[in-house]
């Protein structure tokens, strides 16, 4: 596409720690919110896995998209289960984008969302869910469906870095241009060991890059898995640990750990010539392997 795509996130704000719930009343939590945005805008503080080592290499593994938000809209933290008119929490009408990307809000309000954003200019909606009460199957249906009548292209990952092409001409570019979705990582190997490793499309949430950083001169073996497993989760993944009967009752946070052990690898063997994935693009001593 000829421009810049432009998203709009819509959100919670921060939950009042003073806050006493009233009866009826629902909780929403702006904290994985928070870490897509920060990770879109290049906060160099937001990894901080490397501890006293750290080199900023997100300065130069990722690009800055702070001007590629259009806007950030926050919902109430504290909402009742019902809402009487849930537009009261929406502006009027939402600034021109082209992605709405809507991240743990009230259901009722989520599914009017499409028809707004269609009138703002927008393509695509996509609505990650990295807990089991995010959204209930009633409100995919219904956000699904309100999405398709406004024209909308539509994602609904479970979790975000399950996002994949495929769904749609606009969401590819979305994907694309922000380099987030389902993890596709190059590796280069010399004489066995991983040289280096560069997330070409990182989780949502930046976890990728801090995975593909500290795999550099690990071997290139079958033991790489659980050098992945062991970076991914001490980024850490912040997904829910609860069991999600849609993934007939795995967890969410599981989910992810297979979705990034497939794109750094997917099957491994005792040699690194082995390593078979599909999104993996691995190259050793100028040759390329898929």
């Amino acid at each position: 596409m000829g421009k810049h795509l432009k998203a709009l996130i819509v959100c919670s704000e921060p939950k009042d720690p003073g806050h006493t719930p009233e009866p009826f009343e629902r909780a929403f939590d702006c904290a994985w919110a928070d870490r897509f945005i920060r990770h879109l805008r290049a906060d160099r503080e937001l990894c901080t896995g490397c501890s006293d080592r750290c080199v900023h290499c997100r300065d130069w593994r990722i690009t800055d998209h702070s001007d590629d938000i259009a806007a950030i809209i926050r919902c109430p933290a504290h909402l009742p289960e019902l809402l009487d008119d849930p537009f009261l929490y929406l502006p009027e009408k939402l600034p021109p984008h082209d992605v709405l990307v809507a991240i743990e809000i009230h259901e009722e309000i989520l599914i009017e969302l499409p028809r707004l954003a269609a009138a703002a200019g927008a393509r695509v909606m996509i609505v990650p869910v990295e807990a089991p009460d995010w959204l209930s199957r009633w409100a995919k249906g219904k956000v699904t469906q309100n999405a398709r009548r406004a024209g909308l292209e539509i994602a609904v990952p479970k979790p975000f870095c399950n996002l994949a092409t495929g769904l749609g001409e606009t969401l590819d570019a979305f994907i694309a241009h922000f380099r987030i979705g389902k993890p596709v990582v190059k590796m280069e190997i010399l004489d066995g060991r991983i040289a280096t490793a560069k997330a070409l499309i990182s989780a949502p949430c930046g976890n990728s890059h801090y995975v593909a950083h500290n795999l550099q001169g690990h071997p290139a073996s079958s033991e790489l898995q659980y050098v992945i497993s062991k970076y991914w989760h001490s980024y850490p993944c912040t997904a829910s640990m609860k069991p999600d009967p849609e993934l007939g009752g795995d967890t969410i946070l599981h989910k992810g750990g297979q979705i990034h052990m497939e794109g750094f690898g997917g099957r491994f063997s005792e040699r690194g010539s082995d390593f078979k994935k599909k999104g993996l693009i691995f190259r050793e001593k100028g040759g390329i392997m898929n």
